[in-house]
């Protein structure tokens, strides 16, 4: 049997956008479709496993593109099926199901908004203003380490606790900020202590200017602290629920 490669769902009517290329020997991507549903699809590299950073982008760039005309629901990386299974294991028995969720996705797409703090400017503000870590670090800023152990422990405790309030507090204000403009909003955990937002919005395509807009309404009011990188228009990823990717 032959095996495609599924990008993701779209309506049965979507065009393709020209010259979209996927990450198959071929580059071709086409449709299949069954009632109001279409799959995206195209060959696999028959000579290697799938897998690499140049095939996540790929995939990437296939549905990005296309949820920049049209909603589609984007299959988790790497999506393998056999070709005969694109209708009777796909889309036939969750026909209903992703015509739905496609339904609740039209004209909407998704930014995600990610934040890193400046952090020699973060760190000079939390010891400005937090008198006890202030008062701590200057009774050991003199003495050897091994006498101060713990000292600086607790030292590093206070200053990742301060950190972490500051961004909590700053993470919530940039999402209450742009919440008006979203009808969406999914919230990670950042990855690090200096990074101070990871948030996925939905988007009415209509207002995408406006949210582009009051995105950077906010990086001018961070500048210099923190800074803030916008990624989108793109697939609907965090509001795909996941039994239907």
């Amino acid at each position: 049997m032959t095996a495609v490669y599924v990008y993701g769902l779209v309506g049965a009517d979507t065009p393709l956008p020209d010259g979209l290329t996927g990450l198959g020997p071929s580059g071709k991507v086409s449709t299949v479709a069954h009632g109001d549903l279409a799959a995206i699809v195209g060959d696999v590299p028959a000579d290697r496993p799938l897998g690499t950073r140049d095939d996540l982008l790929a995939h990437e760039a296939v549905v990005d593109t296309v949820a920049s005309i049209a909603a589609v629901l984007p299959m988790r990386f790497p999506a393998v099926v056999e070709e005969e299974g694109v209708v009777e294991e796909l889309l036939a028995p969750h026909h209903d199901r992703f015509v739905a969720a496609l339904g609740e996705l039209e004209g909407r797409v998704q930014y995600t908004l990610k934040g890193r703090y400046e952090q020699d400017v973060v760190l000079r503000e939390v010891l400005e203003s937090d008198p006890e870590i202030r008062q701590l670090q200057a009774d050991i800023r003199d003495l050897p380490e091994d006498a101060t152990y713990h000292q600086r422990l607790r030292l590093g405790e206070l200053v990742v606790g301060a950190l972490e309030e500051r961004r909590d507090a700053e993470a919530e204000q940039l999402v209450t900020g742009l919440e008006p403009y979203a009808v969406g909003i999914v919230e990670h955990h950042p990855g690090q202590p200096d990074d101070i937002v990871n948030a996925a919005f939905l988007v009415e395509r209509e207002r995408a200017q406006e949210f582009e807009d009051a995105v950077e309404g906010l990086g001018e009011r961070l500048h210099g602290r923190a800074r803030l990188r916008l990624l989108g228009p793109l697939a609907p990823y965090d509001f795909v629920p996941g039994d239907e990717q």
